[in-house]
């Protein structure tokens, strides 16, 4: 290989390189926003509490507690003892359920648009 062959391949992988990272730079430079092109606020945001019973076994085993006593004294047997238990836990359960999804939390949130 000669010597201006080897200066010429030098210099044009020195412009093809310098070219891509202008290109690059001017490509990356037109999709930016900066802070001062930003209008900021902050908005309330009201969300469903994460739950302390995930199982609802607060709710059953009150739920089972009432039913059995309900069923107790309706029929004084163990059948409608335990039938009692059995909706009670079901009825408890369900409640819980309810109380637990009418539960929200508001938190504040710094939210941004372009202007």
């Amino acid at each position: 290989m000669n010597r201006s062959v080897l200066i010429g391949t030098v210099v044009g992988i020195g412009i093809a390189t310098a070219a891509a990272g202008f290109a690059g730079y001017r490509m990356m430079d037109n999709g930016s926003t900066s802070a001062a092109t930003l209008a900021c606020s902050d908005v309330q945001v009201e969300s469903q509490a994460d739950p302390k019973d995930d199982h609802r076994i607060a709710g059953t085993v009150v739920g089972a507690l009432v039913g059995g006593a309900v069923g107790k004294d309706v029929g004084n047997r163990g059948i409608t003892t335990a039938a009692g238990a059995a909706i009670g836990a079901l009825a408890g359960n369900q409640a819980q359920k309810k109380l637990q999804e009418g539960r929200t939390v508001t938190t504040t949130e710094t939210r941004c648009a372009p202007r």
